[in-house]
């Protein structure tokens, strides 16, 4: 006999396909009901099996895995909760020849049954055949799984059983009283069985009547290798992995086995439907999270995400410990690919959405809005309860607006939206999605949504280094200029993000292409180092103005990363500093301020007058210095008047801070404009290097600047004099000199 507890149930570790102990009621028949005699009566009346149930003898000819003893005298593979006296004798090929008159087995309902099949106590199987008054609540995996579940019920209870299923989240309805509707089917007096994939689905007094809570686990691939097994009649060679599973429901996997396939069919489709679910049905194809590059301490952090994923499946983790990110920074650093490249390495479905698609795809009114959101977080806890987890994405997070900055009219309609987006991000954390979220400001983020619980941690993502546009290149070129030295490449794409640099891949291959050869180093190079259309002369006034930026900044202490010539979209050169000090005092800020005045001044000093170019500078520097004085508590006044993005505004309506700041202006332009032509020198030694080669670093920066040091003119009383005749004493004695001030070693001032 199988091992039996205390209590008389089966010890789990023994029952079932592919174990030691008896087959689940259901999955076999007795050969006397074959032949006519009669079934068992009950799952305690079938025989105990102390050997697998799938032994392994010859193969059968043409099946591409073992066979099923066909010498068994105690069982015949068959399903009695699919077949009747009527239903044909099963074959050795398993389920190929058992049909009912309504058609063939379902493989829906074989998942369910192995599904349930621990679950269903041989107690509990007699309580809901004997029509005791009991109440069984069943959370499934999703919303696919209530219709087969509740078929295993209803064979399981002989019909005895009062069902209820709810497939979906139930909505509010005036004409319908569950709770009433509860009470009424608990008077009849027989078993009630309630079926959803969340038991917050279910009415509030169903659930607490609730004698048995049973809980059926996603399916697995030991489970899944069970059913191939009893569904083609023979083993197969290779057990289903996790990760042909990955991203696959109920219903894909029972897609998979189709009558009369071989187990190496079944596996194949669930390995094809896993690779379509995770690839271009998801949002298209991700590089291995190993290939990426750039990415700083949020790659590790994946790395270590993924292990703690696959720990879960393993049922060494609980899901909800999963932390989420938000990623920020500027637009083509690769935040989405990231997010792919994740949830591919964990072999997990993504799920994206942005709050743009939540209007493109509702009636753009507020309860449509809330509907489109909904069925991403409902379309979340779906998938991750069938896959042990899941990844979201919620791209542009900043278009949830910041609930601080909302005017009344806008917090009437957006704080329904962000109140239930919190919530449902809440929902689904708790559930054990890992929910990830891009924005290009992150300070326009509602600090609600950057709590631990909501999105745990913020990665910035900035442009990448060397090393990581090297390697950013190398994925992009795949097998092209394998062995070509992509120095000048690196060196020219300095400020590229990887969107940037996979255009220029893209554009290097359309230029060969075009001319119908091999893509060569010298293409790519051609699009990192286009023609420049503009005139000498606006080269010229363009150069002297980056060059006083990165002069001067440097000067200052400040990170001078890199400046270009090349043309943007919204600029006709860049120069590219690093404020590094997280907590800045007013002096490290008007040294920042001294910075972004210092191309202006070069424009006075050295070209040939101030122009509109600087007009970003100026709106940047004055927003900085309104921030001192209303803001940061750094001016005359310790009071806070609005948050740092909102000060430039505010010179608008308060005149006495506007002609505060224009005299900062004023004073910092002069420092800079005085530090230009001390480095005059250095500037134009930097010009003349961007009109040579239009992309320098910061540390070509460097070594010009030391070569060229500043030019600091000193008062004449304060040059020293040349050494002359010694001075006679005698007529130093006649004529003595009064001191000057204390430890100046000036003369005396008149």
């Amino acid at each position: 006999m199988s091992p039996r507890d205390r209590s008389g149930r089966s010890d789990p570790a023994t029952r079932g396909i592919g174990g030691d102990g008896a087959p689940p009621e259901g999955i076999v028949r007795a050969r006397a009901a074959a032949e006519g005699g009669p079934a068992p009566a009950g799952p305690d009346d079938l025989p105990d099996l102390q050997s697998d149930l799938l032994p392994d003898p010859p193969p059968v000819p043409g099946v591409d895995g073992d066979a099923i003893d066909a010498g068994d005298a105690d069982f015949e593979t068959g399903l009695d909760l699919w077949s009747d006296p009527a239903a044909e004798t099963a074959t050795r090929r398993g389920w190929r020849g058992i049909r009912r008159a309504d058609g063939l087995v379902s493989s829906l309902r074989l998942l369910a049954e192995l599904a349930l099949d621990p679950l269903l106590t041989p107690g509990l199987r007699r309580a809901l055949r004997a029509g005791e008054p009991i109440v069984v609540a069943v959370a499934v995996p999703g919303p696919a799984w209530v219709a087969p579940v509740d078929g295993v019920i209803a064979a399981a209870s002989g019909g005895q059983a009062r069902r209820l299923t709810q497939a979906s989240r139930p909505r509010a309805s005036a004409a319908r009283d569950p709770d009433r509707e509860a009470v009424d089917l608990l008077a009849e007096g027989r078993p009630v069985v309630a079926i959803a994939p969340d038991a917050a689905w279910l009415a509030p007094t169903l659930a607490a009547a609730a004698d048995h809570a049973l809980t059926v686990p996603p399916l697995d691939a030991r489970l899944v290798t069970r059913a191939i097994a009893i569904w083609c009649g023979c083993r197969p060679r290779r057990a289903i992995a996790p990760e042909d599973l990955a991203g696959l429901d109920l219903l894909d996997v029972a897609g998979a086995l189709r009558p009369g396939s071989s187990p190496g069919a079944c596996a194949a489709r669930l390995r094809r439907a896993s690779l379509a679910r995770l690839g271009p049905i998801q949002g298209g194809a991700a590089p291995p999270l190993a290939e990426l590059a750039g990415y700083g301490p949020a790659h590790g952090w994946a790395t270590a995400l993924v292990s703690d994923i696959a720990r879960v499946r393993r049922g060494e983790m609980r899901a909800g410990l999963l932390e989420g990110a938000v990623l920020f920074g500027i637009p083509g650093t690769g935040k989405t690919t990231f997010a792919r490249a994740l949830a591919a390495e964990a072999g997990v479905p993504f799920v994206t959405t942005s709050v743009a698609e939540w209007f493109t795809g509702s009636s753009g009114h507020l309860d449509g809005v809330v509907k489109s959101a909904a069925s991403f977080f409902d379309a979340l806890g779906v998938a991750a309860k069938a896959n042990g987890t899941a990844v979201g994405f919620l791209d542009e997070l900043d278009a949830l607006p910041n609930r601080s900055r909302l005017n009344d009219r806008g917090a009437d309609w957006w704080l329904p939206v962000i109140t239930f987006v919190l919530l449902r991000v809440e929902e689904v954390r708790r559930a054990g999605v890992v929910l990830l979220a891009a924005t290009n400001d992150l300070s326009r983020v509602d600090a609600a949504l950057l709590r631990p619980g909501r999105f745990d941690r913020q990665f910035e993502i900035g442009p990448p280094d060397a090393d990581a546009r090297l390697a950013i290149l190398r994925v992009h070129l795949g097998d092209d200029l394998r062995d070509a030295d992509l120095a000048p490449a690196i060196r020219l794409s300095e400020g590229a993000t990887g969107a940037v640099l996979a255009g220029y891949v893209r554009a290097a291959r359309r230029r060969a292409q075009g001319e119908g050869r091999a893509l060569a180093l010298g293409d790519l190079l051609a699009e990192l180092t286009p023609v420049d259309p503009r005139p000498p002369e606006q080269r010229r006034a363009v150069a002297l103005h980056e060059a006083g930026h990165a002069v001067v900044a440097h000067r200052l202490g400040q990170d001078v990363v890199e400046v270009t010539l090349r043309v943007g979209p919204r600029h006709e050169g860049v120069t590219v500093i690093r404020f590094r000090d997280p907590t800045p005092d007013r002096a490290a800020l008007e040294r920042w301020v001294i910075g972004l005045l210092a191309g202006r001044a070069a424009d006075v000093r050295l070209g040939a007058g101030a122009h509109a170019g600087a007009s970003a500078d100026l709106s940047a520097a004055t927003a900085l210095l309104a921030a001192v004085h209303a803001s940061f508590g750094l001016g005359g006044r310790l009071s806070a008047l609005v948050e740092q993005a909102g000060a430039l505004a505010l010179l608008r309506a308060d005149p006495p801070l506007a002609d505060l700041v224009e005299a900062d202006l004023r004073r910092l332009e002069a420092e800079a404009a005085r530090r230009v032509w001390a480095d005059r020198a250095a500037i134009r030694a930097l010009a003349e290097a961007l009109l040579a080669e239009p992309v320098q670093t910061g540390a070509e920066v460097a070594a010009i600047a030391a070569a060229h040091p500043p030019r600091v003119r000193v008062p004449a009383g304060r040059r020293p004099r040349p050494p002359g005749p010694a001075p006679d004493p005698a007529e130093a004695a006649r004529h003595p000199v009064p001191p000057g001030p204390a430890g100046t070693g000036l003369p005396p001032t008149a």
